[in-house]
C-alpha cells in the first residue's frame, strides 16, 4: 500500500497551485483566453504560482512526474489522479521531463503558456513550443523535454549558467545517453541520491537543535509536573492575561465563579487576600529573548508576607527548578476552617431536619386527640409549640439553602412557565396572613405577557419571602401589592425581562441600609418595628433570582414604604430566533481538560 506522504504548507500550495493552472486549462476547452471566467481562474492560478514561489529560495518551481507520483522540486506532493486531466495530459503531448515556473512570472506570460498547452497538434505553436514560448517573450516558464540532443561543450556551459538544476541534470543525461527510458532511469536515480545527501547534511545540521529542543521539554515537563502536584487551581489566560477558563478548584481560590471574571484581566477581582502573579510576556517571541519580569497586584503587605513566607524553592546544581517546599499558610488555613465549619452547619442542619419532623407530627396528632379536654391555657401552649415547630423548620430550610448557596451546589432548573399563575400562587398562599392582620394584598398583572424562564416553586420561594416581610412590617390597615409587567428598557436586539414587585405601604427602609439589607445574617429595623428572624431570607432570594440570569433590588424612601423588584428572563424558544445560532466553535483541549 502506498504512504501518503506528509505536506509541508509549501507542498500544499504548490500541489493547489498545478491543480487552479489545471483548472484554467479545462476552461479554454469550452472559452477563450479573455473570457471572464478564464481570466478569473487564471488569475487565481498566477496568484497561487507567485505565492509559492515566494517560498522558494532558488526563485523556481519545477514540477515532474515519477510515475504516477507528483514531484515539486525534489518533493513528493500527490499523485496524478489528484489533478485535474489536462496537466499529465500536457505532459505527455509535450513530451515533458518537467516544466518549471520562475519568480516574475507574468500575466502576460501565464496566458501566453496556456495558449500553447490550448494549441491544436498540428499548429506550429505545438511543433515547436520552445520557439512559440521565446517568439511570446515567455522567460519564467520552461519546458523540458524528455528527449534530449547531444549538447556542446558551449551549450553544456551556457545551460549551467542559465538553467535550474532539474534542467541541467535533464541536459547532462540527454548528451550521455539516447533511449528515452534510460535517461528517465538515470534522473531518477540521480535525484534520489541528490535528495538523500542533503536529508543527511539536514540530519546533521538539526541535531543539536533536536537535542536542545527535547532538553527545553524535559525541563517543561519537570516544572508543570512539579507546580502540578503543588496546587490543584488551573487558570487559562490569552495573550493580554483574560481569564478563559477556570477549574472548581481555582474559583474556590480567587473566590469567584467563571462566569463573574471570563474575559476580565486576572487581576481585575483580585482581593486584598490574593497575590497574583503573572509574566510580564505571556507570548514566547521567536526572534529576541524573552522579558524574564513578572508583575504582581498590590496584596496587602500581610497576605504578600505570608504567602511568600509559606514555599521555597528547590533547584539542582544548575539552578534549575526540581521542586517546591510548601507550609500551609494562614490564609489557607482560615479558608479550610470556613469550609469545615459550611459542611459542619449543612450536616448538623440537615440531621435536625428527622427529629423536627417527628415532633411537629407528633404535637399535630396531640392537638386533635386532647382539644376539647385540655384548659384554654394549655391549648394556647400546645399552638405556641407547634408555631416554633414551624419556625424552626423554617430556619433549617434557610440554613440549608444558604449553605448550598455558599458552596455552589444551589440548583434552578427553569422552564417555560406563565409569570401570572406563579405571582398569584404565592399571593394566595399569604392572603389569610394578610387578612388576619388587617391587610390589602392585590396581584397587578398585564395584560398578555410573555411566558417567562423559570423554576416556579423557586420563586415562588422568592415572592413568599418578600411577601413575608412586607406583612411582617406593615401597620394594620396598610396595603400591599404585587406587580408584574414587562421590564422596561429592552435594547434592541437585546434579552427581554419580566419585571416582579412587591411594594408595601411600611415604614420603608433609610437610604444608609438599602444596600446591607441582602447581606447574610442582617436584619434592618423598620421603623420602629424590629421583627425576629435568621437575616437570610432576602439573601437567599436575591441569589435565586441571579441563578435565573436576574437581577434583585430595593427601591425605597424612609416613611414611605419599599418595594423589592426583581427580573426574570423572558421564555424564548429556538424556533422563534430571527437569526441563526452562530456555529459553535470546536473545544479546545484545556475546555475538555477543565471542565
Amino acid at each position: 500500500m502506498t504512504e501518503t506522504p506528509t505536506l509541508t504548507p509549501l507542498d500544499r500550495r504548490c500541489l493547489e497551485a498545478l491543480k487552479t493552472l489545471g483548472k484554467a486549462l479545462g476552461q479554454m476547452s469550452l472559452y477563450q483566453i479573455g473570457h471572464p471566467a478564464v481570466a478569473v481562474i487564471l488569475a487565481e492560478a498566477r496568484g497561487q504560482l507567485s505565492q509559492a514561489l515566494a517560498q522558494v529560495s532558488s526563485g523556481e518551481l519545477l514540477y515532474s512526474f515519477d510515475g504516477e507520483k507528483l514531484v515539486a522540486n525534489g518533493r513528493i506532493i500527490g499523485t496524478a489522479a489528484l489533478l485535474p486531466s489536462t496537466i499529465p495530459a500536457l505532459f505527455t503531448r509535450f513530451k515533458l521531463a518537467s516544466l518549471t515556473f520562475k519568480a516574475g512570472l507574468g500575466e502576460a506570460e501565464l496566458a501566453a503558456f496556456c495558449r500553447l498547452a490550448a494549441a491544436k497538434p498540428e499548429s506550429e505553436a505545438a511543433k515547436d513550443p520552445a520557439a512559440y514560448l521565446k517568439a511570446n517573450g515567455v522567460e519564467h516558464v520552461v519546458f523540458s523535454e524528455a528527449v534530449y540532443a547531444k549538447m556542446s561543450e558551449e551549450a553544456l556551459a551556457q545551460a549551467v549558467d542559465e538553467r535550474s538544476l532539474g534542467e541541467i541534470l535533464g541536459a547532462l543525461i540527454g548528451s550521455a545517453l539516447s533511449d528515452p527510458a534510460r535517461q528517465q532511469h538515470a534522473y531518477e536515480r540521480i535525484t534520489a541520491l541528490l535528495g538523500e545527501d542533503v536529508r543527511r547534511q539536514v540530519d546533521e545540521k538539526i541535531k543539536p537543535l533536536q537535542r536542545e529542543n527535547t532538553m527545553l521539554a524535559n525541563e517543561s515537563a519537570r516544572m508543570q509536573g512539579v507546580f502540578g502536584n503543588m496546587v490543584e487551581g488551573v487558570v487559562m489566560v490569552d495573550e493580554q492575561g483574560k481569564v478563559l477558563m477556570m477549574n472548581p478548584a481555582a474559583e474556590n481560590i480567587y473566590g469567584t465563579r467563571l462566569s463573574g471574571v471570563a474575559g476580565l484581566h486576572l487581576t481585575a477581582k483580585a482581593g486584598p487576600e490574593h497575590m497574583v502573579t503573572l509574566a510580564a510576556e505571556l507570548t514566547t517571541p521567536e526572534d529576541r529573548a524573552i522579558n524574564p519580569a513578572v508583575e504582581q497586584t498590590a496584596a496587602a503587605e500581610e497576605t504578600r508576607r505570608i504567602l511568600k513566607a509559606a514555599g521555597a524553592v528547590v533547584q539542582n546544581q544548575d539552578g534549575k527548578i526540581v521542586g517546591m517546599v510548601s507550609q500551609l499558610s494562614d490564609a489557607a488555613q482560615q479558608k479550610e476552617l470556613q469550609r469545615v465549619q459550611r459542611d459542619f452547619v449543612a450536616h448538623v442542619t440537615h440531621e435536625l431536619r428527622a427529629p423536627l419532623s417527628s415532633i411537629h407530627a407528633a404535637l399535630e396528632i396531640l392537638q386533635g386527640e386532647v382539644a376539647d379536654r385540655i384548659r384554654e391555657e394549655e391549648s394556647r401552649i400546645l399552638s405556641t409549640a407547634l408555631k416554633n415547630t414551624d419556625r424552626l423548620a423554617a430556619l433549617i430550610s434557610s440554613i440549608l439553602d444558604f449553605s448550598k448557596i455558599e458552596s455552589g451546589q444551589m440548583r434552578v432548573f427553569p422552564k417555560k412557565d406563565d409569570a401570572e399563575t406563579i405571582a398569584r400562587e404565592a399571593v394566595d398562599s399569604l392572603s389569610p396572613w394578610a387578612a388576619k392582620k388587617g391587610l390589602s394584598l392585590k396581584l397587578l398583572a398585564t395584560l398578555d405577557m410573555p411566558p417567562v424562564l423559570a423554576d416556579s416553586q423557586r420563586v415562588v420561594q422568592v415572592l413568599v419571602n418578600l411577601l413575608s416581610n412586607a406583612i411582617k412590617f406593615t401597620p394594620r390597615g396598610g396595603s400591599i401589592s404585587v406587580r408584574v409587567q414587562l421590564a422596561p428598557g429592552k435594547t434592541a436586539g437585546g434579552p427581554r425581562f419580566v419585571e416582579f414587585a412587591v411594594s408595601d405601604t411600611g415604614p420603608g427602609i433609610p437610604k444608609k441600609d438599602q444596600e446591607r439589607v441582602f447581606e447574610k445574617f442582617i436584619q434592618i429595623a423598620a421603623g420602629e418595628m424590629h421583627v425576629g428572624g435568621t437575616g437570610l431570607g432576602l439573601a437567599i432570594a436575591k441569589a435565586l433570582v441571579h441563578l435565573h440570569g436576574g437581577k434583585m433590588w430595593i427601591e425605597s424612601e424612609e416613611g414611605h414604604g419599599a418595594a423589592f423588584l426583581f427580573t426574570l428572563p423572558v421564555f424564548v424558544s429556538e424556533r422563534s430566533e430571527t437569526a441563526p445560532p452562530a456555529a459553535k466553535p470546536a473545544r479546545p483541549w484545556w475546555r475538555r481538560l477543565l471542565g
